[in-house]
């Protein structure tokens, strides 16, 4: 909360005195943020508002999500992406993870299986669920994490995680945790995965499809965003590619009809993914994106019913993981 004070005052002193452009010193470094364009008067009010909501929030310990923020004033924010660079912009200023200013994200995933654990108000959230059960937005408040799970299986889309779900994927694999953040991952789900490896130490696995898309939202989960300073509360170094790697393609002989061309935005995608030091660092995940450009096609996990219905289930994952074949 000193930090959140530190901040107001020197965004105070500088609108009294009249400064302009406005330049503020970024917490711990020797760097400046500086705003200088007319059009961006606007914006520093917004992160005077958003600064005072913080200190308010941190003072009564009390929590609220970005999306409550906006609709307490939605004429003052206009539209949920203006608050939510205001946000982004906030935490890179204090350099300091979103979370420590007690301002959520409202929880997109669903996580099933083998898992129970208490919320924030002390309930008992148990996991068996048909469906799967919405990951709590107070993540840093669940404890007492219990599992008979061999492994953790993060699922890059809904529709994967609910099959898997429906096929009895224990039956196959031994019990496990579901995890599904239903495409590119919203903060909460990130941290949850995060939280589930710290917990209870189990291998985590990633299953996304054999395109780009897919290795970029694993690259989410286990390196980080690009766009926030928190990575390490955020991304799972641990989670390891189980599948639909690219280079199964030609070995499983999946069918052409499941096989889609890559598009310029692919590989745009492809060039992008390649120069990041994360990716270029891990020579076999870089690998998987030559194979890709190499095939000139993308294979969705849901390609592999076009071999079998239940290929996925009955014999795709459990083979990975009995031969331990992930990178």
């Amino acid at each position: 909360m000193a930090r959140v004070e530190e901040y107001i005052k020197l965004v105070v002193a500088a609108i009294s005195r009249g400064d302009w452009p406005l330049q503020l010193p970024i917490h711990g470094s020797d760097k400046m943020m500086t705003w200088k364009a007319a059009n961006q008067r606007r914006k520093c009010l917004l992160l005077f508002h958003l600064l005072a909501k913080s200190h308010a929030l941190l003072r009564t310990n009390t929590t609220s999500t970005k999306r409550d923020i906006y609709y307490e004033d939605v004429s003052l924010w206009g539209n949920q992406p203006v608050l939510d660079s205001t946000v982004t912009q906030m935490t890179r200023l204090l350099n300091i993870p979103r979370r420590c200013l007690n301002i959520g994200a409202t929880s997109k995933g669903l996580v099933a299986g083998s898992l129970n654990f208490l919320d924030g108000d002390g309930k008992l959230v148990d996991c068996q669920s048909p469906t799967g059960i919405l990951i709590p937005n107070d993540v840093e408040k669940l404890s007492q994490f219990r599992s008979k799970a061999f492994h953790i299986l993060l699922v890059e889309k809904d529709s994967t995680f609910q099959k898997l779900i429906d096929d009895k994927i224990e039956s196959f694999i031994g019990e496990c945790i579901l995890i599904t953040g239903k495409g590119y991952p919203d903060v909460n789900t990130r941290r949850f995965l995060r939280r589930l490896w710290d917990e209870l130490q189990l291998p985590a696995l990633a299953l996304v499809d054999a395109d780009p898309h897919g290795i970029s939202i694993l690259a989410v989960y286990r390196f980080g965003s690009q766009n926030l300073e928190d990575i390490e509360h955020l991304s799972t170094p641990q989670l390891r590619f189980i599948g639909l790697q690219p280079s199964d393609i030609e070995p499983l002989h999946i069918p052409d009809e499941a096989k889609l061309p890559l598009t310029q935005r692919d590989r745009s995608l492809i060039d992008s993914l390649t120069q990041r030091p994360s990716v270029t660092e891990n020579l076999l995940l870089h690998e998987q994106l030559t194979v890709l450009r190499r095939l000139n096609c993308k294979v969705e996990i849901q390609g592999l019913t076009k071999i079998h219905p239940q290929f996925l289930s009955r014999t795709y994952l459990p083979a990975k993981i009995q031969s331990k074949s992930w990178i």
